[in-house]
Formats: structure tokens, sequence, C-alpha cells
């Protein structure tokens, strides 16, 4: 998806299911506090009882047991990290569905699980949510959102209609160029599962229409196509997924497989033509009791006319977002995971990025790379929700992030 997409989507997701979990499986009852009544000797004893006064008879009557899957409001805080838009807060305000199969041990599942969980996690919780967030350098995020899944988890659907004004950088042969993208976005992606196996196929819409402004002049030899003051961009997807994970939001072991094509076109309503196609792969490998070893790999492309918001850039912790963008671009990392005790983990990762273009002032002549520390605090055990904070470091600075759930 086109950079700017993915920047509204990270807040969005964050509002909608970044903790999420907090209600939990909420299946204690509310019951009126113990009571010690004594109990009547004879017949006689229970006749010569009188009659209660009205009010005690009432106080006695034990309180009205609150259904556990009654559906529920809940406002969420967003804590926004991303080094291309800066820090910044949000609140999301959440409706979480009544569960349709009034399950109380029904557990929800993690942020990720919006569209790649297993057949062994929950289904992803049914709710929908408005949100709203600022961040230190004046973006403006606001929209609505709700996601579902149907037949028994063999459809799910999460779909977004949002408004943004973000405030990013763009690289020319290594030099930022402040711009402003402001915009309405609507997406939504439908999966469908094979059977009851772990393979999903799935189609997707993104639809922008936003207008762009640079801070400063773009050089001469910069095509003036790809940065179009007023824009439309429409796309449809076709995506093929396989996950074997034992659980999203910390795998222990297990692989996830994802490939996704993405067309953009004139022929749909929008302002350009060019393929995006992103293929993902995960594993996670549990190497002792107390150890887990992550691996990654990330490859993007594009061809055709695209515009500069929509080249697919290097994503890892400790690079900004849009800060190496190529035609062609490829990531791996691996993380190794320490759980100290069931609800403490510390974390280690590094990574490389690569990318080639065609177009000469996308070029660099920094070696790519970021590595770093991190820890992870389980806050609610029975749903498997982790929360912690990552320090990375790449090749031009330090940056930390919040973390709900994996960083993958």
């Amino acid at each position: 998806m086109a950079a700017f997409n993915k920047i509204v989507l990270i807040l969005i997701i964050l509002a909608l299911t970044g903790q999420a979990s907090a209600f939990g499986d909420q299946t204690a009852n509310e019951t009126s506090p113990d009571r010690v009544v004594a109990e009547p000797t004879s017949a006689t004893e229970t006749e010569a009882e009188p009659p209660l006064p009205a009010d005690e008879e009432k106080a006695k009557k034990p309180k009205k047991t609150k259904d556990p899957n009654r559906g529920r409001f809940l406002p969420i805080p967003i804590f926004i990290t991303e080094p291309a838009i800066g820090e910044g807060l949000g609140l999301a305000l959440a409706y979480f569905h009544r569960p349709k199969d009034n399950l109380e041990s029904r557990s929800l599942a993690s942020p990720d699980s919006i569209g790649d969980a297993s057949r062994e996690q929950a289904p992803p919780p049914t709710v929908t949510g408005v949100f709203a967030a600022y961040t230190s350098n004046k973006t403006t995020v606001a929209g609505i959102g709700h996601m579902n899944s149907f037949r028994d988890d063999h459809i799910r659907f999460s779909g977004v209609v949002g408004y943004a004004d973000v405030n990013s950088t763009f690289y020319v042969l290594d030099q930022p160029l402040k711009f402003n993208l402001e915009g309405t976005l609507v997406f939504q992606d439908t999966r469908f599962r094979f059977g009851d196996s772990k393979w999903f196929w799935g189609i997707g819409l993104s639809y922008l229409d936003a207008s762009s402004a640079f801070q400063v002049e773009l050089p001469e030899d910069v095509p003036i196509d790809l940065f179009r003051n007023d824009l439309r961009n429409i796309g449809l997807s076709a995506e093929l997924a396989w996950d074997t994970r034992d659980n999203t939001s910390m795998p222990n072991h297990g692989q996830f497989f994802e490939l996704t094509a993405w067309r953009y076109d004139e022929a749909i309503g929008g302002d350009f033509d060019y393929w995006n196609t992103k293929l993902k792969l995960l594993s996670f490998h549990r190497l002792h009791e107390k150890f887990v070893l992550g691996l990654r790999l990330d490859i993007s492309t594009i061809s055709g006319d695209v515009p500069f918001f929509a080249i697919p850039y290097v994503s890892l912790r400790g690079i900004p977002a849009l800060r190496y963008q190529g035609n062609r671009v490829g990531v791996a990392e691996i993380e190794g995971r320490y759980n100290i005790s069931p609800k403490l983990a510390v974390i280690g990762f590094g990574g490389v990025g690569s990318v080639s273009s065609y177009l000469d002032f996308l070029k660099t002549e920094q070696n790519i790379y970021a590595y770093g520390l991190g820890g992870r605090y389980r806050v609610f055990e029975a749903q498997n929700v982790w929360v912690g904070l990552d320090i990375a470091r790449g090749p031009e600075d330090t940056y930390w992030y919040i973390q709900v759930g994996h960083a993958w």
C-alpha cells in the first residue's frame, strides 16, 4: 500500500485494536455479597416468623447478573512514535459488539489478527470505532472504522474512512525535502478462508483523494508527474495468505506467508497507472524453553506511473518511513526474544535493507541497516497481549517505539 495510506492505517489499526484486549474475557459475574441466613428449625418457627418489610425483602434479592458478552464501549489512548511524522497522542472510542457465538471463554485477537490470524486463534472481534490523533510535526488524522467476521470466521472484513493532514519528509539524493499531503482515504480488505485450512484469499480497495505541496522547489531532474498537486489514487488488490503461527501477538513458533498485488489504474477513476506487488515471509522457532528466534523477509516492487508517496520504502525500526525508497525494496531482519518470566521478556533485533531504482534521484550511497534492544510485558495473560518499548539505531539516528504486540 502507498506510504501515505500505511501511515494513516497504522493510526487506524492502533485506534481500533491496539489495546482491544483490555476487555479480556470478563467472565466474572456481578453478584450480591455473601449472606448468612439462619435456617428455621421447625415448621412452627417458620409459620411464626413475621413477614419482612418490603425494603428488606427487596434487599435480600440478588442483583441481576450482567451478561459478560454484552457490547461495550472502550476509550483507547493512541501513542504515536513514528519518526516520519513525529511523536503524538490520540484517542479512539471503540464499540466492541456482542460476540456472535456467545462463548464466555472467547478471547479477543491481537492487533495483527485483523487479516492474518491462524485457525487456532479466536476470530477478530467485531469492532466499530472513531478516532483522532495529532503529532509534534502537526500531522492530524481522524476517521471511523469497522471490522467483522462472518460464517464462523471464514470471511473477514475490515474497512476505514479517514481524513489525514500529513507532514513528512521525502528524500532526493539523500537530501530531505519537507512535504504536506492532505486528503481523504477509503480502505477495505475482505478475506475468505479456503475451507477449514490456514489459507486465505482476499480482495481489497484503496481510494485516496488528496493534494500535496513541498516547502521548497523540486530539483529540475525530478519527474514532475510524480509530484502532482491534486491527485486521486485508486487501486484494487488480490491477496493470498497462509499462517501457522501459534498466535499473532507474540509468536513462539510457526510461519506466515502473504502475497499481495495492487493495481492502480485510470480506468477505475485514478490519476496513475502502476502495479505494486508485495511478498512477506515470517518464521518463528523456539530454540530453547525461554528463547525464540524470529526471521523476516519483505520484498516490494512497483512498475508504471507511480506517485512519490507510493514508492516502496525500507521498513525497519530505527529508520523513518519514506527514508530509503526505490522501485524494488527488500528487507531482512532477525529478532531474538528471551522470556525472563511468563510476563516479562527482553529482545534484540537487527536488520538490513536494499533499494534499487530506475529513478536516479532516489539512489543512496548509504548502507541501510538498523539494530536495537527492547522489552515486553504481558499486560493481559488470558489474551496474550504484550506491550513494550524498543530503542533502535539506524544509519543516521536513534529512535524509540511503543509497541503493542509483535513489531512485525
